[in-house]
């Protein structure tokens, strides 16, 4: 009895947590459903009819241009992240190394580090770079998104059988080798994991987006969707309907990788 009301109550739990992050993207969708004055007198109720005109706006705006935009910075910057993380996760994983304790401290210590700290070096370095827009912001991400793809990466690393190297490098293989075609087909659940960590983040991402993007037709969602907004009034049925469009793409990464996200985090949490 008491087992399974202790499972009840886990359960109703965590339906409590799912609705309190389910809410706020149901309200933006029924607000992008109605028309402007609904929106502002009865923010919370069903709308009464169901009005298109604010994702006409929301496209009028530019945002398939700014979803492109934002696909193509992540895909590149993820893509970049795991393309370095790999091989610096395996040798910190198994590679034999004087001060690897301190070295990987060293490489996850960015984590500390805020964005907002390096906003003007990095715009001073974009500028004598001559990078502006997309190329500009797909440097910073990966910086800041390799200390935890590293972190992640060599705690999945480590703990998959020492045997597996062994009888790799008896067969002759590389270590560059071993990283790409063992571990990489074992670990695909901590990369998912890393991928929709590291996309979520790049995707919502403002700071470095206002900063570094010049030309309007370059920018990303999250600084697109500020032209929606005046200095004094704001077009909030068009910033709901594109704020749905922004988090569509997210909610269909998450539920197309979260067999893999689940294995991948209770994996990372116990070995190291």
């Amino acid at each position: 009895m008491l087992a399974r009301a202790g499972r009840a109550a886990g359960m109703g739990l965590m339906a409590i947590v799912s609705l309190a992050f389910l809410a706020p993207v149901v309200w933006a969708v029924l607000g992008a459903l109605k028309p402007a004055d609904e929106l502002m007198l009865r923010p919370w109720a069903l709308p009464s009819k169901v009005v298109w005109a604010n994702f006409d706006a929301a496209l009028q705006g530019h945002i398939l241009r700014y979803l492109l935009n934002s696909t193509v910075v992540t895909i590149a910057s993820v893509g970049l992240m795991l393309l370095v993380g790999v091989p610096a996760a395996y040798a910190f994983a198994r590679l034999p190394m004087k001060g690897r304790g301190l070295l990987m401290g060293l490489a996850v210590s960015g984590i500390l580090l805020p964005a907002h700290a390096v906003l003007i070096p990095v715009y001073q370095l974009s500028q004598q770079l001559h990078l502006a827009n997309l190329p500009a912001l797909v440097g910073p991400y990966v910086a800041f998104g390799l200390p935890l793809t590293i972190l992640l990466l060599r705690a999945y690393f480590a703990g998959l059988p020492r045997e597996l190297v062994d009888a790799a490098v008896v067969d002759g293989a590389s270590h560059w080798r071993i990283a790409w075609q063992v571990f990489v087909p074992l670990a695909m659940p901590a990369l998912a994991t890393v991928a929709i960590f590291q996309a979520v983040w790049i995707w919502n991402e403002l700071p470095f987006a206002l900063v570094l993007t010049k030309d309007p037709l370059w920018q990303t969602l999250p600084r697109g969707l500020l032209s929606f907004q005046g200095e004094h009034t704001a077009d909030w049925g068009a910033i709901l309907a594109g704020v749905v469009v922004a988090t569509a793409p997210v909610v269909a990464l998450y539920l197309a990788l979260q067999r893999h996200v689940v294995r991948g985090l209770t994996a990372g949490a116990v070995k190291g």
